[in-house]
């Protein structure tokens, strides 16, 4: 992996966004304050980003390039990319590098830094960067090229980076919508569970996250302790249907009339399609592969949420869902 990339430019607008000024500010430091610049035969002004980021340290302006020197051009280019063009794969890749040179850090750095940008819907990030960097990761180990020490090292670094981007749960009184979010037991992976619980807080829910490996009764439990609208169960690659149906029989046996859900079900290992059936008490039973088809449902269903609505709407968008009866 090249450090540095020596011959990468920038337009006024990419330096002004980078150093966090207006792009007039870029234009009159090129003009006559220091940072250096050539032309196009158009008359753009073109900026080395080597230059920029000399410029801005010897001004003490902090940038988000900071913490991955000497790589700044990679992380800029995978940066722009996932913005741009919502292509991962550079992202992937510089993860993945860090990963089998040891530096687990800068995998927690990079997915922080995506995840603050207010330029890149957090459930993008999700479905594009974090969990198919997961599935990398699970490729790379299942094929004898990463240990399991590896495998659990890159698990951590992105679990760092959510919990840092997670709002936590509003401490106000006044009423939110509640969700149960966790991972079926068996399933230690908490990473997509993570992700769904940091994009409802980012929605405003207050979230109560058992984690992984949880028992279904134990959802069950808490969504009656907490009036939760919402049971989100994390679903691994390995779950089978037999284990599924496990769980929906033991949530549907705990299930209590006088505090209905939604019961929902996620991740990369359910089938295209995938619903529970059957006769179930639940309010509604719902599968999502993956989080954005999950979040446009949330949205869309926001007024239910909030107790504006006088009944459930149906289901719109990617995921399945299957209407239950009330027992």
């Amino acid at each position: 992996m090249q450090a540095y990339n020596s011959e990468l430019f920038l337009t006024t607008s990419e330096v002004a966004d980078l150093l966090q000024v207006h792009p007039s500010t870029v234009k009159r430091w090129c003009d006559g304050e220091g940072l250096s610049a050539s032309k196009t035969e158009g008359g753009h002004r073109r900026i080395y980003l080597l230059s920029a980021l000399e410029f801005a340290g010897e001004r003490g302006i902090e940038t988000y390039l900071d913490p991955f020197m000497p790589f700044e051009s990679h992380v800029w280019l995978a940066v722009r990319s996932a913005v741009g063009a919502h292509d991962f794969g550079k992202v992937r890749s510089l993860a993945m590098g860090w990963l089998l040179r040891g530096y687990p850090g800068r995998i927690t750095a990079l997915f922080r830094e995506m995840g603050s940008r207010p330029d890149l819907p957090f459930e993008l990030l999700c479905d594009l960067g974090v969990q198919s960097f997961m599935a990398d990761v699970g490729e790379a180990w299942a094929q004898g090229r990463l240990r399991t020490g590896e495998e659990h090292m890159a698990s951590q670094a992105v679990m760092e980076a959510l919990v840092h981007l997670s709002p936590g749960s509003p401490m106000t009184p006044e009423a939110r919508p509640v969700a149960i979010v966790g991972a079926t037991e068996g399933n230690r992976h908490q990473v997509g569970s993570m992700c769904v619980r940091v994009l409802l807080e980012l929605e405003g829910w207050k979230v109560f996250y058992p984690g992984g490996d949880t028992p279904a009764e134990d959802f069950a439990a808490l969504q009656r302790e907490r009036g939760g609208e919402l049971v989100c169960v994390s679903v691994s690659s390995t779950a089978t249907a037999a284990h599924l149906r496990r769980t929906v029989r033991i949530l549907g046996e705990f299930y209590a009339v006088e505090h209905p859900y939604d019961l929902v079900f996620g991740g990369r290992g359910l089938d295209e399609g995938w619903t529970p059936g059957g006769d179930l008490p639940f309010r509604r039973t719902h599968s999502f592969p993956s989080l954005s088809p999950f979040i446009r449902w949330v949205r869309e269903n926001r007024d239910r949420w909030e107790g504006k609505a006088a009944s459930p709407r149906s289901t719109v968008g990617a995921g399945s869902s299957h209407e239950g009866g009330m027992r």
